[in-house]
This record gives C-alpha cells, sequence and structure tokens, in this order.
C-alpha cells in the first residue's frame, strides 16, 4: 500500500507544470509571469539564478542600455528584459525574443516564426510594413483598424496604442527574386501585395511592451 502511494506521489511530481513554466505573452500585461511588479530579484525568484544574466544590450549601435536576459543559452526560452527603473532593475518597460522559434507565444497565437500570412488572417485586414533591407526593416507598423490592435493604430500624431512589436523577413534563398527587390528600401508596404504575397516573411523578432502599474 505505501510503495502504491509512494508511485501515485511521484506521477503527480512528475505530471506538475514547472514552475515559471508559463509561456503565454498578453502584450501591455506579461510575457509569461514577467509583468510590471516584476524585479530582477523576482527573475531570480521564478527561473532560477543560473538562468538569469545581467547584461548592457545594445539596443542600437553605440547604445546600450542595462538589460537581464532570461535563459541567455536557450534559444527557445530567451528573453531581453528591459527595465523602467534600470538602476534598480525594477518594472520592466519591454521584453525582447529574437530568433527563429520559441515557446513564448501570444494570447492570439503569434510567435516567432509566424508567416505574414497568418498575421493577415489574424488580424482579418492587410497590414502595413517597412520595406527590407536595414535594421527596422520588416517592422509591422499598422492593423489598419483590424483585429490585431496590439500592433496599434496610425492617429493624427502618429502610432498610438502599440503593445506589440513585430518584424519579419523572408527566406534569405528569396533575395535574388523579383518580388524581394520590389520589398527593399525605406517604403510602407501592404501585406497584401503580390510581392508580400509571394515571400510571405516570417516573424524573427517580437517586442513587447509592459505597461506601468
Amino acid at each position: 500500500m505505501r510503495r502504491w502511494l509512494l508511485a501515485m506521489l511521484a506521477s503527480f511530481v512528475l505530471a506538475a507544470p514547472a514552475v515559471g513554466a508559463d509561456w503565454m505573452i498578453v502584450p501591455g500585461e506579461r510575457v509569461g509571469p514577467i509583468d510590471a511588479a516584476a524585479s530582477e530579484a523576482k527573475l531570480v525568484e521564478l527561473f532560477g539564478a543560473a538562468n538569469v544574466t545581467r547584461v548592457a544590450f545594445e539596443v542600437e549601435p553605440g547604445e546600450a542600455v542595462p538589460a537581464t536576459i532570461v535563459f541567455a543559452n536557450d534559444p527557445t526560452r530567451r528573453a531581453v528584459v528591459m527595465w523602467r527603473d534600470p538602476e534598480t532593475r525594477k518594472s520592466p518597460e519591454s521584453v525582447l525574443i529574437r530568433g527563429e522559434r520559441t515557446l513564448w507565444r501570444t494570447d492570439k497565437g503569434i510567435t516567432l516564426g509566424t508567416p505574414l500570412a497568418t498575421l493577415r488572417r489574424l488580424n482579418g485586414k492587410p497590414l502595413t510594413l517597412t520595406g527590407f533591407g536595414s535594421d527596422l526593416g520588416g517592422t509591422v507598423l499598422d492593423c489598419n483598424g483590424g483585429k490585431l490592435a496590439e500592433f496599434g493604430l496610425d492617429g493624427p500624431q502618429g502610432i498610438v496604442g502599440r503593445m506589440l512589436v513585430v518584424r519579419v523577413e523572408p527566406d534569405p534563398a528569396l533575395q535574388d527574386t523579383v518580388a524581394y527587390q520590389q520589398t527593399i528600401g525605406e517604403r510602407e508596404l501592404s501585406s497584401d501585395s503580390d510581392a508580400m504575397r509571394t515571400l510571405n516573411p516570417r516573424a524573427y523578432e517580437l517586442m513587447v511592451e509592459i505597461r506601468p502599474r
């Protein structure tokens, strides 16, 4: 009887979710357990000291900010936290997720590798994005009144309400195609253009904003 009880308890422990194993992104609110009340100390508590790394993160050439990386050595769980209060490393301002694939995904299913065609379907309307060929190329700029309001809306003073920035890029094998050449440069393009439909670029970067409390 005792042996059976121990076996049942062991199976329950193995089936239980690991602490911090929450990969859901709610733009504006949280990235898993990382919310507006989080701190670097809380990240250590959630993920373990071995999985939390202090860095000076380069946001653009020559400009670095204090940041904290969780799971720096695991590309499927890696996330860069930038702080509203960088001195105390409290109150996350934004969380950056970059790469080919990840466990992190939004409440609407957007993740690294999501094709532009899927983003268009989720939005229900064409998306506006920047041309390729620069550091900010392939940035989704506007949901154009669609369902993905977290992308922001174009107002009289620019984009407002943006809680999620998604950047997409096409397969490198397509860079010599006519379609790719038609999408290069500082211009705004529609997801419904023939070139974008042909390329169907995929998300390689998610920048999640977190509202202050």
